[in-house]
């Protein structure tokens, strides 16, 4: 985010600048001081929604095994989490910007049927997870950044007119931390 607010025009980059970078260099604000890793969205699925309000519901599929699971698995599909993406609008017109929508992490094992994955909720914890969007953005002068956050519309908002948008993908960045320390003591 801080090389592309770099090439900002708001009058106001510099000190979203200063306060990025402190919050980088914090131990206790930034997951950089964290054991975490990144896990990309494997697959969505569609589900059919029959209501009166204007919904999409998506499967977002995660395939993980986390570092305390030792051993082979012996359950069908491979071990992953599904996330539940519920958007709502009361206007079938309304655009995704006006939509209101949730995620919520799945661990009920109804969900995950004819999935692929299964889900170890003994050891998957939405508290220690963080799900983002990266992407790829192209400025007029053909710098190119990869950036995180799901606001195309702040992006639009702070870089120069004519910045080229793309959507990379749906990632989790997931902290092991806790895992790390009780395993090394």
């Amino acid at each position: 985010m801080i090389p592309a607010l770099k090439h900002s025009t708001e009058d106001n980059a510099e000190n979203l600048i200063s306060l990025l970078t402190s919050i980088r260099e914090s131990k206790v604000l930034s997951s950089s001081h964290r054991e975490n890793i990144v896990i990309e969205r494997y697959t969505k699925i569609k589900v059919n929604c029959s209501d009166d309000l204007y919904r999409a519901e998506e499967k977002w599929i995660y395939r993980f095994k986390h570092p305390a699971l030792t051993g082979r698995c012996t359950q069908p599909g491979e071990c992953g989490f599904i996330f539940k993406y519920l958007r709502l609008s009361t206007d079938k017109d309304a655009s995704i910007k006006k939509s209101k929508f949730t995620l919520e992490l799945i661990t009920d094992t109804e969900y995950y049927v004819d999935t692929g994955v299964h889900c170890h909720d003994h050891v998957i914890s939405a508290r220690d997870m963080c799900v983002y969007n990266a992407n790829a953005l192209t400025l007029p002068d053909g710098t190119k950044l990869d950036t995180v956050g799901g606001w195309k519309w702040w992006w639009e908002r702070l870089l120069p007119a004519g910045t080229k948008h793309m959507f990379k993908g749906n990632y989790v960045a997931y902290n092991v931390s806790d895992f790390m320390v009780a395993k090394s003591k």
